[in-house]
């Protein structure tokens, strides 16, 4: 069995992880809560540019193992397994990370 992951947040890092776990052959569903980001992924365009991700984004999606979603109920009914790849930015004037986005996202998951 193979098991179908999420992966919450399609920056930089979640985006490229999706599409290279769909490549290695899981079901890959992404979310974002930034709708025009979901739209453009869902369209095989990447919002950034890292060299040979994009034709791997594009194949993808083209065989159905990778799909994108701003749907928390969504991605709580279809993975096995979730990945929160949101961003920790520094806390201003601190030497540690601001995890309001890791929070958010577990809290926005954990009851569904």
């Amino acid at each position: 069995m193979t098991h179908r992951l999420t992966v919450i947040g399609t920056g930089y890092l979640g985006a490229t992880h999706a599409a290279c776990m769909a490549d290695l052959g899981f079901e890959v569903l992404g979310l974002d809560t930034d709708e025009s980001k979901v739209a453009r992924l869902a369209a095989g365009d990447l919002p950034f540019y890292e060299p040979g991700l994009e034709p791997l984004l594009r194949r993808n999606l083209e065989n159905g193992r990778l799909r994108f979603t701003t749907s928390y109920e969504e991605i709580a009914e279809f993975g096995d397994v979730h990945f929160l790849c949101v961003g920790t930015p520094q806390k201003a004037g601190e030497y540690a990370a601001d995890l309001s986005f890791v929070h958010a996202a577990a809290d926005a998951l954990a009851p569904l």
